[in-house]
């Protein structure tokens, strides 16, 4: 990605600033000579060290986005309850903050006139339906979560139609790296890396020929910042395009685990199948990759990457 893509001398609003995207994305940005306003609730914060203040709110509250947003260029709406499995034992959960949540921060655009660009998910496609997808792929989204992360899309299609708001929206495939939270409210690599350092099995649910499609983070922080800097003709997918088993990413972890900790005896064990996940998510980044966007660290780099980071 050339310099074409990096944003510089902005005011940027970003909710869910203190998450795991959101902290990465913040940082980069001031990194890069910006001025970052946050907001976040704090209630699943990544615990990265921030380089910007970030305000403790919620996104239903429209005075405080209100205040926030004021003189701002460009608000980036990441805030949600993003936990799947707690999206199926509490469908309820989620629902306000992302589905209130950004009604609320894209009528705060709206009324001030901002451009807007939304954290999307591959989750709205639901199980790949042809060989990978692109982003005509049916949105056919399988746990609650998902389905709320459909109405943001679907909202911010229908606000960009209606009254012809600057809205970029962009549909990241599983995003990995450091300090992305191992617990039942992060993503499958963070919590075997973490099992495993611990001498407990990687817990697989199902067979484990589950597949999907990693993205490292600086790849993904990457891909906002095109977001900030180009006028996005529909929803832009952005993925590795090599999908990968949970078998096979267990199989990995326990190999550069040895390799780091030969004390430690990585293994697996299998579980009940989770309701509503997805058999497999294969990105199709063909329009990234026109618009000048392509991943710069393989899933394997990544990988080690993480787990070099996670066990020192």
């Amino acid at each position: 990605m050339g310099a074409l893509y990096l944003p510089t001398g902005k005011t940027i609003f970003l909710t869910g600033a203190a998450g795991f995207i959101g902290s990465h994305l913040g940082n980069r940005l001031v990194e890069l000579g910006n001025k970052v306003k946050g907001l976040d609730n704090f209630y699943h914060a990544s615990g990265q060290p921030l380089k910007f203040r970030c305000e403790t709110g919620a996104v239903q509250d429209g005075t405080h986005l209100a205040i926030l947003a004021k003189n701002c260029d460009v608000i980036v709406h990441l805030a949600a309850v993003i936990s799947i499995d707690n999206s199926i034992e509490y469908p309820e959960g989620p629902l306000d903050t992302n589905t209130t949540g950004v009604l609320k921060t894209l009528e705060t655009a709206r009324r001030q006139d901002i451009p807007f660009v939304f954290a999307s998910s591959s989750e709205v496609y639901g199980a790949t339906q042809a060989t990978s997808m692109d982003e005509s792929h049916p949105l056919d989204s399988q746990s609650p979560y998902a389905a709320t992360k459909v109405f943001g899309d679907r909202l911010c299609f229908s606000y960009r139609r209606t009254y012809g708001m600057d809205i970029n929206v962009v549909r990241l495939f599983n995003t990995f790296g450091p300090y992305q939270a191992s617990d039942g409210y992060g993503g499958v690599i963070a919590k075997f890396v973490r099992q495993a350092m611990e001498g407990k099995p990687m817990t697989i649910f199902g067979d484990g020929s589950q597949e999907r499609d990693y993205l490292y983070i600086d790849d993904a922080i990457n891909a906002y910042l095109m977001a900030l800097t180009e006028s996005f003709d529909g929803p832009v997918n952005f993925g590795g395009g090599k999908p990968v088993s949970v078998i096979d990413i267990a199989r990995k972890i326990e190999n550069l685990v040895h390799l780091i900790a030969p004390e430690r005896k990585a293994a697996w064990e299998f579980g009940k199948p989770r309701r509503g996940e997805v058999q497999k998510l294969w990105c199709n980044a063909d329009k990234a990759r026109a618009m000048g966007w392509e991943p710069t660290v393989t899933f394997d780099e990544g990988l080690e990457r993480y787990v070099r980071w996670a066990t020192t």
